[in-house]
This record gives C-alpha cells, structure tokens and sequence, in this order.
C-alpha cells in the first residue's frame, strides 16, 4: 500500500464500497462515508491527501462540501463525481469553488486512477508552499545583462562559487537583480536539476515562518490539521534563497543558526530532527552592518551566511549599460507581445541616463513593458519614456530634514509635505 490516504463520500453505500475495493486493489489507504457531515470530521482527524465526492447528497451538496474542505484546507484537491452527466452550470460551479475535476460515473477504474495520481501530485508541489518553484527551465531571463566592470566581475564570482557548496550573501538595492544572481548560482552549480525554493523572509507572519521553513506536525497549534513539509525538506539536495534575510525575527535568526551548523530541522510538534542538504543562499536591501550594530540582526549569524559575499551595484553605478538594458529588454518585450520596433530616438537613450533609477533594473524593466503594451506604431520617443525625476529628491529630502527637530510622524510629515511642495515650486498635484 502506499502512502496516499483517499476519503470517498457518497450518500449510496453500494457506491462506496465499490471505489473502497477498486482504490484499494489499486494500493491506496481509502476512508468512506455516506455522510457529508460525518466526512468533514474523518477530514479533520485524519491526514486525508485526496478527497472524492458525489455531488448530489441529501445532506450536503459536493459543492457546498468543496467550500467547507477547503476552509480548513485550502490545498486540498476534491474530485467531483456525478450521475447526472456533465451540466455546464454544475461544471462552472464546480470549477469556481476550487474542484480538481469533474467526472461523470465512470466504469473504467483506470481514467480515475490516473486523475487520481495528477491530483495528488499537483497537491504535493501545492502543499510545498506558495513561495515554492519548480525546477526551472534555464532562460535568457536567469542571465545578467551588462558590460561594467562590476557586473563583469560579479560574473566572474558566480562563476568561480557556484560549483562549490558555499553560502552566499548577495546586497543591494531592490530591484538590482539580486534573485537572479541567485538562480545563477543554483543553475551554474551541481544541485541545477534538483529545486531551487524561495522565500520571502519580510512576507511571511513571524508565527507562520518556523512551520513554514521547518514544517509541522498535524494538531501541533490550532488549525495544522496535516503534516507540513517545510521549505528546507523540499529544498533538500537543492537551493534555497532566503531574500530580505535581514527581515528575519530574531527568534528565528537563532533556529536558523542551527540549521546552518547541524545541518538538520526539527519541524513544529515533532521531538525528531530531520538532516538536510541544502545550499543557503541569502540576500538583503539593508545595510547589514547597521542592523548588526542595532542590534536587529545577529552577529554569528551574519558570519555563517557571509561566507561569500556579492554586493550589486545599483543602476545609476552602471549608466554605461542602461542602453544595452533597455534594448535587450525592448527587444524581449516586443517579442513578447507580438510588437515591431523600427526605430529609436537618441533622446531616449538621453533621458535615461539623466534619470537616478530609484527602483534599478526592476523599474527600467516595467517602464519597457508599459511602453510596449500601449504602443501603437514602431517608433520610440523620449515622451513614452513615463518616469518622474522628482522622485529622486526623496533620496536627498532624509538629509535635509532635522532629525532633532522630529519628536512626531506628524513633524516629520509636515517637513516631507514642505520639502516636496518646496521641490516643485508649489504644485500640490506633482508634490502628491
């Protein structure tokens, strides 16, 4: 028998026992019920990977049955099945409410089983995570685009580490390219076919990120009602790149330490540790040192993950390659979306350089999307390049400010307001 434990709910006994039998005979650990309600409870209680329902019930609707399952698991595939064949308006309910698929009553066993085995496949790369990614498919997007001196040398050290199994720290503003680096990294290494997992340190809740790295066990806190494989179980053998590390609570900094020395996670309600291999790679737009300083981040932390450090120079550094950014991107952009780009103006390639990039690469790349979405003919002039170069006074606007005058955030919202109504000559719409 393997592993995969399948709930059947029907309201006809007889129907039951036959997918009971047939599931079974095929390897797999099946529970039924003939009650709908009764089946919410077995869900509860018992770590059910696949449900399959009947969707007229007296005492429940396999619909209504869908919304419930999915409030206590959102991950959890339901396969419909109906006697009454395939009505269009069921169907579109089914589909809208998060049903995995939508089966007339079937004799051959086989089309179910092989529904059967899509599903819980698709649930077992779900319930990784949301931030999980599959193996990628190495593309020109995993690439740096560039010809500074700096970019080149960074090539150069992405070369030189990725072979090797070092832990890697990549700074820099948003937007510098920092997961790409990353994937270089991944990609450029020994680990390239198995996965590569990434996880937003500042976009998980504090008490979501241990079971969310580390896993759980089901009925450990309110609400696990399955076991959880944390992300560092999925990234085994493979990559995993903690971006905005510095964002990390200092409760997990200390767990994550651990982790780093032992090579080993102990997920939530379990006395049992768990070996990982793992490659760590960690990324920040902060200053790190300054958190260190502050006592926001730790110091043997910093250490473990700063074995080899790649600092991304931000765009207004590499002016030179604004132009070959912008062209390869266009180009991209315009394949893309089925565009012809004949032409250029100089001035373009003028405003770009004369602009400070608060937002680096990321914000050039959108600025090119924008342009080739709405662009109607095939030529390019300075007007369709929409950026806004007050923005870069709010670089300078922290400076002038008089930290000692601020007691408040309505004082200091009061001198940001003056200073950007100050920047615009008085214009309350550019100042907003």
């Amino acid at each position: 028998m393997n592993e995969y434990h399948l709930l059947v709910v029907d309201d006809e006994l007889n129907r039951c026992k036959m997918l009971d039998y047939k599931l079974k005979k095929a390897g797999y650990k099946v529970s039924f019920t003939t009650s709908p309600v009764k089946s919410i409870d077995i869900f509860k209680s018992e770590n059910i990977d696949l449900v399959i329902t009947d969707i007229r019930m007296g005492e429940m609707g396999g619909i209504q049955l869908i919304k419930e399952l999915k409030n206590i698991d959102p991950l959890i595939n339901v396969i419909l099945i109906t006697a009454y064949g395939k009505d269009i308006n069921l169907l579109h309910s089914a589909l809208r409410c998060g049903a995995f698929e939508f089966l007339e009553k079937i004799e051959d066993i086989d089309i179910l089983l092989n529904i059967i085995e899509k599903a819980i496949h698709d649930r077992k790369m779900k319930q990784n995570y949301t931030f999980y990614k599959e193996k990628y498919i190495e593309s020109k997007e995993n690439i740096l685009i560039g010809e500074d001196e700096k970019i080149n040398n960074i090539k150069e050290i992405i070369k030189s580490v990725a072979p090797t199994d070092s832990t890697v720290l990549i700074t820099g503003e948003s937007g510098t390219g920092k997961e790409i680096v990353a994937r270089m990294l991944h990609d450029q290494s020994a680990r390239r076919n198995e996965n590569f997992v990434i996880v937003n340190c500042a976009a998980i809740n504090e008490n979501l990120l241990e079971s969310e790295l580390f896993g759980h066990k089901k009925g450990s806190f309110t609400g696990a009602y399955t076991n959880k494989d944390g992300l560092f179980k999925v990234a085994h053998k493979g990559t995993i790149f903690l971006d905005e590390i510095a964002e990390m609570p200092a409760s997990m900094q200390v767990k994550l330490l651990r982790v780093i020395q032992e090579k080993e996670i102990t997920p939530i309600g379990s006395v049992e540790t768990i070996p990982v291999d793992v490659r760590i790679i960690t990324a920040t737009n902060k200053i790190i040192e300054q958190e260190i300083e502050e006592n926001r981040f730790r110091s043997d932390l910093f250490y473990r993950i700063n074995v080899i450090r790649i600092d991304m120079p931000s765009l207004r550094e590499r002016r030179n390659d604004i132009k070959i950014l912008f062209d390869y991107y266009i180009n991209e952009y315009a394949r893309k979306y089925g565009k012809m780009i004949d032409s250029i103006d100089n001035n373009v390639y003028k405003r770009l350089t004369s602009y400070d990039w608060p937002g680096n690469v990321r914000e050039l790349i959108n600025i090119i999307e924008r342009i080739l979405v709405i662009k109607k003919d095939g030529h390019i002039s300075a007007k369709d390049i929409l950026i806004n170069d007050s923005i870069k006074l709010s670089r300078t606007w922290s400076k002038e400010i008089d930290a000692e005058s601020i007691c408040s955030l309505e004082k200091m919202e009061q001198q940001m307001i003056r200073k950007a109504l100050s920047s615009v000559n008085g214009d309350k719409k550019k100042a907003a």
